[in-house]
């Protein structure tokens, strides 16, 4: 419509733009995350190990996330217990792990509009809780929903946007750092997912 100048007025051409630099932004996200899905497969994706400040990482990736969903009038809640021991990993793929369980948190949380995060240290581990409110998973699903293009019945039912790897990439993130990943939930009242790593002095080298 642009293109063939169809659009009539100014102010409705502003909200063509900001559409397109909206789709075009999450067709990035998109294609970004099938090509580092498909490193990771591979094995050709590398990871640059070294002591992190977990708070900051989450307090970093929570801030970030909440601008984005700022507009939808999400609130993204964070608690860190104060003194939690560094790990040992690469920050931007933990960042990302962290940024897809907040991002699918939102997805599945249209009734509700508060995401809680949260860092608390797990005997020998860093504990990271993403809880939410939304649809929940069925408990004959939830082995099966860290599976590559694996979506709940309860995302298609509601259909909610998404590729089926978000889960899978932070599955093997958290893998790669000797960690593992953990779901409870229940259909109707929400999930919480948490990722435990090892402190840094128990992670192992790279």
């Amino acid at each position: 419509l642009l293109a063939k100048d169809r659009v009539p007025t100014e102010p409705q051409r502003r909200q063509a733009y900001q559409f397109l630099a909206k789709e075009s932004e999450r067709l990035q996200r998109l294609v970004e995350g099938l090509l580092d899905f498909g490193r990771m497969e591979a094995g050709a994706q590398t990871y640059r190990f070294e002591p992190l400040d977990i708070a900051e990482l989450v307090r970093d990736v929570s801030a970030e996330f909440q601008e984005k969903v700022e507009a939808q009038r999400y609130r993204i809640e964070v608690s860190l217990e104060p003194a939690c021991p560094a790990v040992r990993g690469d920050r931007e793929a933990l960042g990302r792990a962290v940024w897809n369980l907040l991002d699918n948190a939102v997805k599945y949380s249209r009734e509700s509009r508060t995401v809680w995060i949260e860092l608390a240290r797990d005997g020998e581990r860093a504990a990271v809780r993403v809880r939410d409110c939304g649809l929940g998973i069925p408990l004959e699903e939830q082995k099966q929903i860290f599976r590559k293009f694996v979506r709940g019945s309860n995302a298609k039912n509601g259909a909610v946007q998404g590729t089926g790897i978000g889960l899978a990439m932070v599955h093997h993130i958290v893998r790669a750092h000797g960690g593992e990943i953990r779901l409870e939930s229940e259909p109707g009242r929400g999930s919480t997912f948490t990722l435990l790593l090892p402190t840094a002095d128990l992670a192992p080298s790279r």
